[in-house]
């Protein structure tokens, strides 16, 4: 099948029958191997947060060096990385349908480490803006691959545990990059906790390209490979004729919006709060980010796995109550007088938000055709990247710069976080939209539930 296949005759032969429709095939089962590679992409997920987040804690550290603003910040932790993220990630996304994704990723590690250690020589805020647009251009090179190769690794009851596993290195990586991050700066300087970070990078390639294989695309799905060599336009198509899919992408970004936007941030409002040094910051946020993340993240997936043995509506019906939970969490975490209470609802936000690191890539994934999903994994991840990991920083930054009048207080970064948490509530209603066609959109892509 080419990519000048008209956009009927690629839904035709990808649609399964009707009988394959109502007994879809039974898909091969977990490996050993395949359990081995899933760990395997959680240590790239992992170093990939390491980099992307060791950045937040060093901010108050780096502002002494060079002199920047709330709305600066911002650009640097959200906008200017997410934009250079999800553009170059259109292009590499198409690479990871056409190409080695193995290959793929391990460019891409290389790529990144190394922009995050020449980040450690910046001089400036101009400088430091382009190390940090390169970060987002390695980077961009992950999530297609890796979700790709999820995908075929796994039978549909067992994707959210895969998804869940890899989703977990998003947290630990979080963790390892903010608690060493701040120690190393504390120790030597934020110019070295860079350097540091991006060495990192070395032996992951390495084993990554030394022990991951590449398994057959669609695998997993009756006729998905046939869409293999689609063009944009063929794609573009197709998910939209997949009516739960452009539900599925807003219901992603908009929790990325509070799970990874406002927590750029949080480390900054501890600091101005609490009176915290840099090193105490990235141990005590660290640990409750990370830890609850990873939690979270596991616990969700395995729930995930057995609720979908009862109902396959749990894939949806499982994120929609984590994100109708996190706003009065949230605002009662900035809102108490006790660090230590802080903390805990900080803890506890984020294990009960890694509930859904799982179940929304599963459900994204059992709609497209294995042919798609690097192509489909960059236009989600732009429209995520760009309102989530993007737009949220800024925004909150403008927010409290406006609010504060420029001082920079803890007072004005309150009320600015206070306000982006409601976004979970668009997530909600995203999800109930998305519900109603996931099960017909799920038979048009020949899953296997069985």
């Amino acid at each position: 099948m080419t990519a000048r296949a008209g956009f009927g005759e690629l839904e035709k032969k990808q649609m399964p029958d009707s009988n394959m429709a109502s007994a879809p095939i039974t898909a091969p089962a977990m490996t050993s191997y395949a359990w081995y590679a899933i760990v395997l992409l959680f240590l790239a997920n992992t170093l990939s947060y390491i980099d992307r987040m060791v950045l937040a804690v060093l901010v108050e550290s780096i502002r002494v060096d060079i002199p920047m603003s709330d709305t600066q910040i911002g650009l640097l932790t959200g906008l200017a990385f997410a934009l250079f993220y999800a553009v170059a990630g259109l292009a590499i996304g198409r690479l990871a349908d056409i190409v080695s994704r193995k290959r793929l990723l391990v460019v891409s590690i290389a790529a990144w480490s190394m922009a995050t250690a020449v980040s450690g020589a910046a001089t400036s805020f101009a400088h430091m803006l382009l190390a940090r647009l390169a970060v987002g251009t390695g980077e961009a090179g992950t999530i297609p691959s890796v979700h790709s190769l999820i995908a075929d690794y796994c039978p549909f009851r067992a994707r959210p545990i895969g998804y869940a596993i890899v989703g977990a290195g998003g947290p630990v990586g979080l963790a390892i990059g903010l608690a060493g991050g701040g120690y190393i700066a504390d120790q030597y300087d934020w110019r070295m906790a860079f350097v540091v970070a991006g060495l990192l990078g070395i032996p992951v390639a390495l084993l990554v390209a030394a022990t991951l294989r590449e398994p057959q695309r669609g695998v997993q799905e009756s006729g998905s490979d046939a869409m293999v060599g689609s063009g944009y336009g063929e794609t573009l198509r197709l998910l939209m004729a997949r009516r739960s899919f452009p539900m599925l992408v807003m219901a992603t970004a908009t929790i990325a919006f509070v799970l990874y936007g406002v927590a750029q941030w949080v480390p900054a409002y501890l600091i101005r709060a609490y009176g915290l040094s840099t090193a105490e910051v990235g141990l005590y946020f660290g640990i409750a980010m990370g830890l609850g993340s990873a939690i979270g993240s596991l616990a969700g997936g395995i729930l995930c796995s057995w609720l979908l043995k009862l109902d396959r509506s749990w894939l949806l019906r499982l994120p929609m109550l984590v994100a109708l939970m996190l706003p009065p969490i949230y605002l009662a975490a900035f809102h108490v007088a006790s660090l230590e209470l802080a903390l805990f609802l900080i803890l506890l936000v984020n294990i009960i938000g890694a509930l859904q690191f799982g179940a929304m890539p599963a459900a994204i994934h059992s709609v497209v055709p294995a042919g798609m999903r690097g192509t489909a994994t960059s236009l989600f991840g732009l429209v995520s990247a760009l309102l989530g990991i993007g737009l949220a920083p800024f925004a909150i930054g403008v927010m409290s710069d406006w609010l504060g009048g420029g001082d920079q207080s803890a007072a004005s970064l309150r009320i600015a976080l206070s306000i982006a948490v409601f976004m979970s509530l668009g997530t909600a209603a995203f999800l109930a939209l998305a519900r109603r066609t996931l099960e017909d959109d799920q038979r048009a892509n020949g899953v296997a539930f069985g």
